[in-house]
């Protein structure tokens, strides 16, 4: 019930403060301000349309004045009150004063002397003829009498400190006190009450170097009340010597030659608080640690330097320098010798947004010790002037300002990696189009049965519309898939895909107004792959080819080892002779004398041809007339019509058998030859 009941009440509390607006209002008046109401001698009014009221019975409206407070101040006779005006609607409304005593006022303006006293009644009408009238408020002016404005006459400033003079008028000053704050600060900064002096000066220490600060002064004067806050004065701090040395990063990278290095500096400016003046530029001092009397040293403006070094080891150190002194030095040693695998930005776009160029690179998730990314921007047509930016090494987008309708700009990040940085990647970009580049030909590469892929390239053009990004789009039956497409990407490929399927591949513009497709692709995915075909073919050739193999050489190498040939008797000339059933003998062996019969040459061979001539030969049977040659070495029988040095390739070579005792033999010098009969 009490939950209930206070909900109620911040319900009413919150309409009541919807509809009434409240807004401070301060009204000061002088003597001559104050006019008489003719016959109403006990009345002063500020307007003469009040006159008429003051003879009434005003009916106050105590909500609509809060917080009333007056006072007075004697050196210029003036009175001053400050409410709260509370209303329905805040409109333009305008406020007066009446002033009544019991007694005639003789003359108005010297209603307000120092030993004055009357009742006040606070009118405002709005603009709509609304009146409404505060209650009556006693005042004697002795008591809200307050001192002067003090006037801040000059100040002197240090690199830390500020020297206040002012002046307090003609009344002596009991006590001041200053409040000061930081430009940039919303609270004030006040100092303890200090006893006042003859020369009004107080000096306000522990501030910071180059720094703008407000300040005002506000005396008391005897039993009075304090014044009011002088005017405010701006003032600003000189400069110091900066108080940090520089967070320095830096990268080597190879320029072709084997022992030649490009050494990159990068540096974070100072904040305010440790620049403490105006940087003015940079001091940079490299040297081989080995090699000392080597050492360079130039300066530049810019937050970076290239430098060429050998593959040995460095130390660098880079000042900062103002008008007052340069910061504490920040040194580095380098071994250029060793490349370091820093990654760069990837998926770097950038696009407009109003008056100012958005910029967005991919999140990479393996990159953990990224401690912050360095942003540089120039205009083409003054690469001098260049503008930094350093953002978190969590974010990935940021927003360029101060960017001119006109200009091509050049944009770089760099990764900052603590004492490391990686290489910048690059875009170029204007307000009008964004990033200058545009995707052209979109082709497809390669389909599968469950891939596809697809082909761009990237070329420098102004688009015709910002593209705030590229997408790659995939549609088909089972589902649909996309991704970002960024300049350092120019290819993808698609997997998963089904067989014997239809997609649609296809580049989508998202615009501020919009997306819209630039350029589209319909493939079908086959049945069955090449590559599939081919790994199922290649192995079943292979096969059949070492199965074709082994069986030819079966028949010569395996079946001479393991299976040899048999000779057959009907393939050999002397073997159909022998199987011949047709001939007989009488089992009696005939030797013919040759010696008698010719004569023999013993230093040539000689040659005796046997004829067989036998009538049951078949009319299809080949009649082949022997040769037998009578050498030193033996009796040999081969083929006619072939060379006498070389025999035929089917030759026989016939060994003669042991002749029986009733055999003899016909020698002819040294060389023995034998002819048996079977007839």
């Amino acid at each position: 019930m009490s939950g209930r009941g206070s909900l109620c009440v911040l319900i009413c509390v919150f309409c009541f403060c919807c509809k009434e607006s409240m807004f401070k209002v301060k009204l000061t008046v002088t003597g001559k301000d104050l006019k008489g109401c003719g016959k109403q001698k006990k009345v002063c009014v500020t307007s003469s349309d009040d006159c008429l009221a003051a003879s009434d019975v005003l009916t106050a409206t105590l909500e609509s004045f809060v917080n009333v407070s007056c006072h007075s101040l004697e050196h210029e006779e003036s009175f001053t009150c400050r409410w709260i005006q509370m209303s329905d609607v805040r409109t333009e409304t305008v406020n007066t004063f009446i002033f009544r005593r019991a007694d005639d006022i003789i003359s108005c303006p010297s209603i307000l002397n120092y030993f004055s006293r009357f009742n006040l009644i606070i009118k405002s009408k709005s603009v709509s003829q609304k009146e409404q009238f505060s209650e009556v408020y006693p005042v004697i002016i002795k008591e809200i009498v307050q001192a002067p404005r003090p006037v801040i006459t000059s100040v002197n400033v240090t690199d830390s400190s500020v020297n206040v003079t002012w002046n307090g008028g003609k009344i002596q000053v009991t006590k001041c006190r200053i409040r000061f704050k930081h430009l940039k600060t919303e609270s004030w900064t006040e100092t303890a009450d200090f006893p006042a002096s003859d020369e009004s000066l107080f000096v306000i220490e522990g501030l910071q170097a180059f720094s703008e600060y407000r300040l005002s002064v506000s005396c008391f004067y005897g039993n009075r009340r304090w014044s009011d806050w002088s005017d405010e004065t701006r003032v600003k701090t000189s400069e110091s010597p900066p108080s940090a040395s520089l967070s320095l990063s830096y990268h080597v990278a190879s320029d072709g030659n084997s022992r030649g290095r490009q050494l990159l500096l990068l540096w974070k400016a100072l904040d305010v608080t440790d620049a403490r003046g105006l940087i003015r530029g940079y001091e940079v001092s490299y040297m081989p640690t080995k090699q000392p009397s080597l050492k360079k040293t130039f300066s530049t403006t810019d937050l970076k330097a290239v430098v060429r070094v050998t593959a040995e080891e460095y130390e660098v150190t880079v000042w900062a320098n103002n008008s007052a002194g340069r910061s504490p030095p920040r040194r580095l040693r380098v071994d250029a010798s060793r490349s370091h695998d820093v990654r760069s930005v990837k998926g770097l776009w950038v696009y407009s947004d109003g008056s100012s160029l958005r910029i967005r690179w991919e999140r990479d998730f393996s990159a953990v010790n990224v401690s912050e990314f360095a942003i540089e921007w120039s205009a083409v047509t003054n690469p001098i002037r260049k503008h930094w930016q350093r953002v978190d090494g969590s974010t990935f987008t940021t927003r360029l300002t101060g960017i001119e309708p006109d200009e091509t700009y050049t944009i770089s990040v760099y990764p900052v990696y603590d004492s490391l940085c990686g290489p910048p990647t690059s875009i170029s970009a204007d307000l009008q189009h964004g990033a200058l580049l545009d995707l052209a030909r979109f082709r497809l590469v390669n389909v599968t049965q469950s891939s596809l892929a697809v082909q761009w390239t990237w070329k420098e053009a102004k688009p015709r519309v910002s593209v705030r990004q590229y997408r790659l789009v995939l549609e088909g039956a089972h589902g649909n898939e996309s991704l970002s497409v960024f300049p350092d990407k120019q290819q993808h490929s698609f997997d998963q895909l089904h067989a014997n399927a239809k997609y649609s591949v296809y580049i989508q513009e998202e615009t501020r107004t919009g997306n819209f497709s630039k350029a589209s692709l319909d493939v079908n995915t086959p049945l069955i792959d090449y590559d599939e075909m081919m790994r199922f073919a290649v192995p079943v050739v292979l096969l059949l080819l070492v199965f074709g193999i082994f069986s030819v050489s079966s028949r010569t190498i395996f079946r001479e080892y393991f299976f040899p040939i048999v000779a057959n008797p009907r393939y050999s000339l002397i073997g159909r002779w022998l199987l011949n059933p047709h001939l007989k003998g009488s089992g009696k062996i005939c030797v013919l004398k040759l010696e008698s019969s010719f004569q023999f040459d013993q230093q040539e061979n000689n040659f005796i041809q046997v004829e067989r001539r036998v009538s049951s030969i078949s009319e299809h049977e080949e009649v082949i007339p022997s040769k037998i040659s009578t050498t030193g070495e033996g009796t040999t029988l081969w083929k006619p019509n072939s060379d006498a040095l070389a025999p035929s390739s089917l030759p026989e070579y016939v060994d003669l058998p042991l002749l029986a005792d009733n055999s003899d033999y016909v020698q002819t010098g040294q060389i023995s030859s034998v002819a048996q009969t079977s007839d």
